[in-house]
């Protein structure tokens, strides 16, 4: 039944996945820029997709992700990028597995802490660049937890750190690991502390390898710390129990605590330290609870009682099992009905107004400008490459004068027409979740025209311009 235990903790997850839609908020727009650097052969370092920040410098730290989604998007379209997602996700789920199997735990318990931490983490592996870090960050745990049995692993996480600078800004998690590791290597005095506080080092200097050398540091500490990034995004913002995933994530907190104050033994003080310092990542920002998802099934895979554990042969029933399973999931492969690039099926890709786009496509003229919901910038600037839009999910480009100028738009505050003139906009795409406000005000002012509308949103033109 052990083999059975194993399959499960990796084969739910997946299952999971593949039922899940993908959203285009912080993807679509990644597949754009990756298609060109493929095209032109360079990296982009200006703002090209928006007219608001058009020219304005881009650290584009994601550029290693971006090419990634665009190659597999030229492969396999929006079908290829679910069942990548997947994979990643499966990787993700057997490096966690892993991790509790290196820190002495059975199959069966190995299975049930990497499922439970499969619920801390599930809500962030959405398919962008974070998810890249996510599967980094947990093959980075892997050896970490392996380093008592097998040292010499530890190495492979300088450059694995290499790779993770070029793809997503929480490579800074890589040397921050392995220095806690070696807390507790010292503390045991074990005699291959020296090797891991080198590798913590080597890591730390291997982040560096990036087209930007040294600014990649500066650029993770700008995005973290930035006022107005914490302020309009809410996975920025601390989580709280009144979201599934922020609930999850406390209530884990409080079953961790409790379980090490009825364990019944001392806790050594720097797994406490471990513990506590990714604890208090997640608890700045709800984009940081992940991490504390793949940390602690180890952590506390070791901390518990050691028993013998008899590891089952297969029998035939497990194995019967495995292949009702397998065939469940190859028969959620997104493939069937997925849809094209440009109108994807919408069980399959969120966040993509496909009506709506293609009614754009019809009035907006070539290179014009046009006002965009923030949720479907990312899509827009995919399927409307030749139309810049006002505001994307890049938020950290732009002016605080922009952001303040999108926002008096979509609420309709006083002054809203002034903005749309001096950008000399014409047309304006709304979202009712985002400009409800802005609606009735626009669908009563006579010098504008609703041209379109449907379940997802609506267009207004300007009259008299031509």
């Amino acid at each position: 039944m052990s083999q059975l235990w194993a399959f499960v903790a990796v084969a739910l997850p997946v299952a999971a996945a593949l039922r899940a839609s993908i959203v285009t908020n912080d993807l679509a727009y990644q597949i754009r820029a990756g298609n060109l650097m493929l095209h032109s052969h360079h990296l982009l370092r200006a703002d090209t997709f928006t007219f608001t920040a058009a020219g304005r410098p881009w650290v584009d730290q994601q550029w290693g992700s971006q090419l990634v989604f665009a190659l597999v998007y030229r492969a396999g379209g929006w079908a290829g990028l679910a069942t990548f997602r997947a994979a990643l996700v499966g990787a993700m789920a057997l490096f966690t597995f892993l991790a509790c199997r290196a820190a002495g735990a059975s199959n069966r318990v190995a299975a049930w802490l990497s499922l439970g931490g499969f619920l801390l983490w599930a809500e962030g592996a959405a398919l962008r660049p974070q998810i890249l870090g996510m599967a980094l960050f947990a093959a980075g745990a892997l050896l970490v937890f392996e380093r008592h049995r097998h040292p010499g692993w530890l190495w492979a996480v300088v450059p694995l750190t290499a790779i993770w600078a070029n793809v997503h800004g929480s490579f800074f998690l890589a040397p921050l690991l392995v220095g806690l590791a070696w807390l507790q290597d010292a503390a045991d005095r074990a005699p291959r502390a020296t090797r891991t506080l080198t590798v913590a080092v080597a890591s730390a200097v291997a982040a560096t390898v990036n087209p930007f050398g040294l600014r990649v540091w500066s650029y993770a500490y700008d995005i973290s710390t930035n006022p107005v990034i914490t302020r309009v995004i809410t996975e920025w913002q601390p989580p709280t129990i009144r979201d599934t995933g922020g609930a999850l994530f406390l209530g884990s907190i409080a079953v961790v605590a409790a379980f090490l104050l009825v364990r019944g033994r001392r806790t050594p003080w720097p797994t406490l330290v471990l513990l506590g310092v990714f604890a208090l990542i997640g608890l700045e920002a709800a984009r940081g609870m992940f991490w504390w998802g793949f940390l602690v099934p180890p952590v506390v895979a070791g901390l518990l009682i050691p028993k013998a554990a008899r590891e089952d042969a297969p029998s035939p029933v497990n194995v019967a099992i495995i292949v009702v399973l397998v065939a469940v999931a190859v028969a959620s492969l997104p493939v069937r009905g997925a849809g094209t690039r440009s109108s994807p099926s919408p069980r399959l890709v969120g966040n993509a107004p496909v009506a709506l786009t293609q009614e754009l496509r019809r009035v907006l003229r070539p290179g014009e400008r046009f006002f965009d919901p923030v949720p479907w910038a990312s899509w827009f600037e995919l399927e409307l490459p030749r139309n810049p839009v006002f505001l994307d999910p890049r938020i950290e480009i732009f002016p605080r004068s922009v952001l303040d100028q999108h926002q008096d738009v979509s609420v309709g505050r006083q002054g809203w027409q002034g903005v749309l003139d001096r950008w000399r906009i014409r047309v304006v795409v709304l979202d009712p979740a985002e400009q409800g406000q802005l609606i009735p005000i626009i669908g009563r002012d006579p010098g504008w025209r609703r041209v379109f509308a449907d379940s997802a949103g609506m267009i207004f033109v300007r009259m008299g311009v031509r």
